[in-house]
């Protein structure tokens, strides 16, 4: 291997540290924008590692910069910092302290990833050159943390050349790295539905007026929104995650809030999916004589990686990891605003599996999800090596 293509690896030391700072993550969750213990703790570790501070242009999160003094691109690596509103019941020895909050999605194992990777360039700084712009992000779990950074500047005060990022998948094999040029991940749209009508008795309520059963018929019939909405064989998806209302045993409500999210894989897509939730209302207003507005509250466009970049990654990936590097084979309906960041530089994400050993655990967004910590020197090695080639390429 040439001394330009020879990648910074961390000691035993970082990977070591790597697994104490998720566990301290995992046991200090906070949710979208109320992520201020996370940063005062991710900016007193960033200043022990001797980083440049940047401006945050959000109120949570942190910027940091390392610069090598040789010449080179600067390459930006992003680590969501959110958790979720969940109460944790994975029976871990450092479950989370906060009650009703939960690390869920493996964005605790992102941050802790992250400052080992910044560690690592630190440690190998004679070996890389350019510059590395750490970019911890809140409020990736509602997709509005990505959009707010870049409306506020943070692109247009450091101008990266390239972006990469990686997501933990508790549902790939433990150690692996899986990415694919082009069309990675589905866009999304969080809305709420919000059903009106009079209100009444239960023991005379029947079906006009009423939004309980107005909602019922509307939950049953949502998965004809994207019946037929396929792009490289993968259907569009969407789904329920609440519904509320004032009601009660006896009392039928005035209203009913339904909150869900629709994924699509590009723009004709989603403007036909939306056509048919509007039809589906229409629909539900006739048959039930109720009133609806459908509000579209957060959303992010489709994650696509650049061919280049998603090479570079996969090929240090293979390099350090063999054939646990791979292609995958068609794009998945989750969804992720680091998207946002490749409509403007171009970049790769890619998944590191963690699935833990036994029986197929809870799933990302549930109260039991657990990963195995032993894939996260995979993705100290893979970020790290990858950001150091682009810097050069």
């Amino acid at each position: 291997m040439s001394e330009e293509n020879a990648m910074p690896l961390p000691s035993k030391t970082v990977l070591d540290d790597v697994v104490d700072l998720r566990r301290y993550f995992h046991k200090h969750p906070e949710v979208s924008f109320s992520e201020h213990e996370t940063t005062r703790y991710l900016k007193e570790r960033l200043r022990e590692l001797g980083l440049d501070l940047e401006t945050c242009p959000t109120e949570t999160g942190a910027v940091a910069l390392l610069d090598t003094g040789r010449p080179g691109k600067t390459v930006m690596l992003r680590a969501d910092i959110d958790a979720l509103p969940i109460h944790e019941e994975s029976g871990v020895d450092f479950q989370s302290r906060i009650d009703g909050r939960m690390h869920a999605c493996g964005h605790d194992a992102h941050m802790a990833i992250m400052i080992g990777v910044a560690r690592t360039l630190i440690d190998r700084i004679s070996d890389v050159s350019g510059k590395y712009l750490f970019v911890f992000q809140p409020a990736e779990e509602i997709v509005e943390g990505a959009k707010a950074m870049i409306a506020r500047g943070l692109l247009d005060d450091h101008r990266p050349d390239a972006v990469i990022g990686l997501h933990i998948a508790s549902f790939l094999q433990s150690g692996t790295v899986v990415s694919r040029p082009g069309l990675l991940w589905a866009g999304s749209d969080a809305f709420d539905v919000t059903f009106a009508g009079p209100g009444g008795h239960g023991g005379m309520m029947g079906r006009r007026g009423n939004v309980l059963a107005a909602q019922a018929f509307f939950v049953e019939r949502l998965h004809t929104v994207v019946e037929g909405l396929e792009h490289d064989g993968v259907q569009c998806h969407t789904t329920v995650g609440n519904i509320s209302s004032d009601g009660a045993w006896n009392i039928v409500p005035r209203g009913v809030l339904v909150q869900g999210s629709l994924r699509t894989f590009n723009d004709l897509l989603r403007g036909q999916a939306l056509d048919r939730l509007h039809d589906l209302l229409r629909e539900t207003q006739s048959e039930f004589e109720v009133s609806s507005t459908l509000d579209l509250v957060h959303g992010t466009v489709p994650l696509v990686n650049e061919p280049n970049v998603t090479r570079t990654v996969l090929e240090v990936g293979q390099q350090l990891i063999g054939d646990h590097a791979s292609l995958l084979g068609r794009p998945l309906t989750v969804s992720d605003d680091f998207a946002e960041f490749l409509t403007r530089i171009p970049g790769c994400y890619f998944m590191l599996g963690a699935r833990p050993e036994g029986d197929t655990p809870p799933a990302h967004h549930s109260p039991g999800f657990r990963i195995d910590e032993t894939a996260l020197p995979v993705g100290v090695k893979v970020l790290a090596g990858a950001a150091s080639r682009l810097a050069v390429e």
